[in-house]
C-alpha cells in the first residue's frame, strides 16, 4: 500500500467515526492562537502563523545550557555519545528551527541511554531523545517529527506554565515550615486542629493543581506541539504525515509494554505491603524512565493530527517519507556499533530484572568490549550483574570504568554511596554525595542522601538547614528530605 493511500484510509476511518472533515463538531473546537488550548476556542489559522517572528526570547526558567545538560545527566541514565548521530540530529533540528521565523533559538539534541520511547525538551532549548525512540523510527521524516514536536514546546514557551504548580508547592512548603516553627516555639508536640485543617486545605489545592489543572494544561500543550511540529515538518520539506507515523510508533511501543507496566504496579503494591520506604524507592526509579502520565492518549493525538493535516494541508501534494537517509546514518560503522552495544545493554538489564543474572552478565560483558568500553551505562549494567552473581571484584572494576566515562551515570554514584554507607564508611559516602551533586549540576536527588549522612555524622544543624532549603527549592523532593532528616543522629567527629 502506498503512503498516500495509507493516509487517505486513516482519514476515511476518522470521518466514519465523526471526527474528520469540515463544518461543526470537533474540527471546529481547535485551539485559539490567543488563548491556552485547555481553555478551548476556535482556530482559523495554523499554529505556525501565530508564532512570533524575530529574535527568540529566552524562557524565564532557563538555567543555562551547560547546567541544564548536567542536570539531565543527574535525572536519568546518562547520555549516549555518537558524534555522527548527534550531528545528524542537530542538523535536522536546525532545519526545523530555520522555518519557524525565530532566530537565536538555543539548545542542542542529546541522546539518552534509555530503552523507552520518549523525548523531552527543557526551558534552555535542549532536546533529549531516547535511544529507544531512535530504534523505533523508520525514516528521516519520523526522526524529524519527534524533534519538531519537542522544538515546538520550546518555541511556544510551554515550560513557563510549570511556574504555576511550582509556586503553589513552594507556598505549601512555606506554610508547613511556618506551622512547624510555631509548634516548636510553643513547646507543643503536635499542630493545632486549626493549623491541621488549613494545612490539609493547602495540600488539597496543590493536589488539584497536580492532578487536574496542570495535566489539562499539559494535554493542551501536547496538542499544540503536535500541530506546530507538523507545520515545521511541511515547511522544511519533510513529510507532514510522518508526525502520524511517529505517533503510531509511540502507540505500538505503549501497547507492547502495557504488560510490563502492569507488572511494575503489581510489584509496587506487593512491596508497599512489606515496606513503605522500599515502595517509594521502586516508584522513584520508575519515574526516572517512564513516559509522562500527563500526555493525552496517543490515539487521541493521532486523531487530532489527522484532522489538522486535512484542514491545512489536505490539498497539497504529499511528500513521501525518506527512508534511505536515516538508514544510511544507522549503517555507519561507528553509529551501528553504538546502537548495537546499547541494545545489548538494555537487553542485559531486562534479563537481570527477570532474575536471569548469569545470562545478563554474559550479554553485558560483550557490550563493554571495543569502542564503547568506557561508556558508563553498559558498565553499570555489567556491575549490577556481577554483584548479583557475587563477583565483587568484577563489579567494582566495572564501576571504576563507568566513573571514568566522559558522560557519567547517576546510578553509579548511587551505588557507591550505598556501598560505602552499608560498609560503615559514612564520611566516604558523604564525599561521594558531594561529588555527585557537583557532577550533576546540583540536581536535588542527592539532597536526601546528604541530609541522612550529615545526621549520621552528627552534623544535625547542617542537616536541618539543608532540609529547609530542600522544602523551599525542591518541592518534589520535600518528603524524601523530611524523612531523611528523621535519621537518628550519630556522634559528631572529634575536633
Amino acid at each position: 500500500m502506498s503512503f498516500c493511500v495509507r493516509w487517505v484510509s486513516i482519514l476515511e476511518v476518522l470521518t466514519l467515526a465523526g471526527c474528520a472533515g469540515s463544518g461543526s463538531g470537533p474540527t471546529e473546537s481547535k485551539v485559539s492562537l490567543t488563548a491556552p488550548s485547555w481553555l478551548g476556542g476556535k482556530q482559523s489559522t495554523s499554529m505556525l502563523a501565530g508564532v512570533k517572528r524575530g529574535p527568540y526570547e529566552p524562557s524565564t526558567l532557563a538555567i543555562g545550557e551547560e547546567r541544564d545538560l548536567a542536570r539531565q545527566r543527574g535525572e536519568g541514565m546518562g547520555f549516549v555519545r555518537s558524534a555522527a548521530l548527534e550531528q545528524y540530529l542537530n542538523d535536522t533540528r536546525a532545519r526545523l528551527v530555520a522555518v519557524s521565523g525565530q532566530t537565536g533559538v538555543p539548545g542542542r539534541v542529546m541522546i539518552l541511554a534509555s530503552p523507552i520511547f520518549n523525548a523531552i525538551s527543557t526551558p534552555d532549548g535542549n532536546v533529549y531523545l531516547t535511544m529507544g525512540a531512535l530504534e523505533s523510527l523508520d525514516s528521516a521524516d519520523e526522526v524529524a517529527a519527534i524533534l519538531a514536536h519537542e522544538v515546538s514546546h520550546v518555541l511556544l514557551k510551554h515550560h513557563n506554565a510549570d511556574i504555576m504548580g511550582d509556586m503553589q508547592k513552594k507556598g505549601q512548603a512555606l506554610y508547613e515550615l511556618g506551622i512547624g516553627t510555631k509548634t516548636a516555639l510553643s513547646g507543643r508536640s503536635t499542630v493545632t486542629k486549626s493549623d491541621a485543617k488549613t494545612l490539609q486545605q493547602v495540600q488539597m489545592a496543590t493536589d488539584a493543581t497536580d492532578k487536574l489543572i496542570t495535566p489539562a494544561w499539559t494535554r493542551g500543550q501536547e496538542r499544540e506541539a503536535d500541530e506546530l511540529g507538523l507545520d515545521l515538518l511541511v515547511e522544511s520539506g519533510q513529510s507532514g504525515p510522518a508526525m502520524l507515523g511517529m505517533l503510531e510508533k509511540l502507540q505500538a511501543w505503549e501497547k507492547a509494554n502495557a504488560q510490563t507496566e502492569q507488572a511494575f504496579w503489581d510489584q509496587l503494591t506487593q512491596t508497599a505491603q512489606r515496606n513503605v520506604n522500599d515502595a517509594a524507592n521502586v516508584a522513584y526509579q520508575k519515574l526516572l524512565s517512564s513516559v509522562s502520565a500527563a500526555h493525552p492518549k496517543t490515539e487521541e493525538r493521532i486523531s487530532d493530527i489527522a484532522q489538522y493535516f486535512e484542514r491545512y494541508y489536505g490539498t497539497r501534494t504529499l511528500v513521501e517519507p525518506k527512508v534511505e537517509p536515516w538508514k544510511a546514518v544507522q549503517s555507519r560503522p561507528d553509529v551501528a556499533i553504538v546502537m548495537r552495544v546499547y541494545r545489548q545493554a538494555f537487553e542485559a538489564k531486562k534479563l537481570l530484572d527477570a532474575g536471569k543474572a548469569k545470562e545478563a552478565n554474559a550479554l553485558a560483558g560483550s557490550a563493554v568490549a571495543g569502542r564503547v568500553a568506557p561508556d558508563a551505562y553498559p558498565n553499570w549494567v555489567l556491575a549490577r550483574t556481577a554483584f548479583a552473581l557475587g563477583r565483587q571484584r568484577e563489579g567494582i572494576e566495572a564501576l571504576q570504568r563507568a566513573l571514568g566515562s566522559s558522560d557519567p551515570v547517576p546510578a553509579v554514584y548511587e551505588d557507591l554511596i550505598v556501598f560505602n554507607e552499608a560498609g560503615g564508611s559514612v564520611p566516604a559516602a558523604l564525599e561521594w554525595t558531594d561529588r555527585a551533586s557537583k557532577t550533576f549540576g546540583g540536581a536535588p536527588r542527592w539532597t536526601p542522601h546528604k541530609i541522612r549522612l550529615l545526621r549520621k555524622t552528627g552534623r544535625v544543624a547542617e542537616a536541618n538547614t539543608l532540609a529547609i532549603d530542600c522544602s523551599l527549592n525542591a518541592p518534589d523532593f520535600k518528603r524524601a528530605c523530611q524523612e531523611a532528616n528523621q535519621t537518628p543522629p550519630g556522634r559528631a567527629p572529634a575536633r
